[in-house]
């Protein structure tokens, strides 16, 4: 089959490869139920919903009528190597975990510029711009809370498009962030901070 639109092609095999390294990984951890939900029980989810839409982008990469030629990204050789230069500092870092809170913060610290320069060595700005958003949301909503992670999340990866328009955006947060807290802190009785623990 001829690939017709080389944008589905991409994004679709993105989404595939994601999801299912989700699920993979989620095997070697209890995976709970929906009201006590174990350690595997969103990665599986989450993963399972990305390689599902992945495969039906993936498809539509083959049948679009809308034509967009196959491109490789490009690839910056300097960047991809800084990556596993911290991605192996990172390891090594794990292996000192015992050594205390500087130890920990060492590897988080490591592990999130790796994961960063590792995709920015062959996407497009937006790509990594995004993908950092997803990691300092991941990064800072135990210590930050979840009204100002969703606000971090939203207007960092809003910098990563063709336009940023404020109005749209903080509409956009304040919508996510009354779901997210009305939906995970207060429908389903998840122990998370909304605030930081400062302010509470």
């Amino acid at each position: 089959m001829k690939i017709a639109n080389g944008k589905d092609f991409w994004a679709g095999l993105m989404f595939l490869g994601f999801g299912l390294g989700f699920m993979i990984v989620a095997q070697d951890y209890a995976m709970g139920t929906a009201v006590r939900m174990g350690p595997a029980y969103f990665p599986t989810v989450l993963g399972g919903i990305l390689a599902v839409l992945g495969a039906i982008i993936l498809f539509r990469g083959f049948v679009s009528k809308i034509s967009h030629p196959v491109k490789v990204f490009p690839f910056r050789p300097w960047i991809f190597v800084a990556g596993v230069v911290l991605s192996a500092a990172a390891y090594v870092s794990m292996g000192m975990r015992d050594m205390g809170t500087l130890a920990q913060v060492a590897h988080m610290v490591f592990s999130g510029i790796a994961i960063i320069l590792l995709f920015a060595a062959f996407g497009p700005k937006s790509l990594w711009v995004i993908l950092g958003a997803t990691i300092l949301f991941g990064y800072l909503l135990k210590p930050l809370g979840l009204v100002i992670a969703t606000a971090l999340l939203i207007f960092v990866s809003a910098r990563g498009g063709h336009e940023f328009k404020w109005k749209e955006v903080t509409i956009l947060f304040v919508v996510l962030a009354v779901f997210s807290v009305a939906g995970f802190v207060h429908g389903l009785q998840l122990p998370m901070n909304v605030w930081p623990s400062l302010w509470e």
